[in-house]
């Protein structure tokens, strides 16, 4: 990346809005970062997503102090998920390596779509059960 102060400036404030949306909704990496590097910075779709684990780690480590803070983090399940992660990791990015640039631009963009339609798609059947229950103030004997 080229050391202009704008780009310095640029990929600083790149990185308070990552880590403002890392913290409220717990992503980064992969949605936030690395089309952040891709279309912002010109990087190459590899050159990204490894980048994009490089920065997250300062972004996870406080996301989790703090959070932990309030009680929110199962370390257990967190050292769970995150040991098979990185033995996972080891092979992804071994697959990752070796694919085509575009190829592997097309598979992240799948992989983006599906769990943003899985998103939509389960918040939305979770907004209709709420509306089918009934809650307090629909209780008939209140009246």
């Amino acid at each position: 990346m080229d050391a202009s102060p704008e780009l310095i400036a640029l990929a600083a404030l790149a990185g308070v809005a990552a880590g403002l949306l890392a913290g409220l909704f717990g992503v980064g990496g992969g949605i936030v970062f690395v089309p952040t590097f891709v279309f912002l910075f010109a990087f190459d779709q590899l050159d990204a997503q490894a980048t994009s684990l490089a920065a997250i780690i300062p972004v996870a480590l406080i996301g989790a102090w703090r959070q932990s803070g309030e009680g929110q983090v199962d370390w257990r399940a967190a050292a769970l998920m995150g040991g098979g992660a990185a033995i996972g990791v080891l092979f992804g990015a071994e697959v990752a390596i070796r694919l085509d640039d575009e190829v592997l631009a097309r598979a992240f963009g799948v992989v983006l779509l599906l769990v943003g339609g899985e998103m939509l798609v389960r918040s939305a059947r979770r907004l209709r059960t709420a509306r089918a229950t009934p809650g307090p103030a629909d209780d008939p004997r209140r009246t």
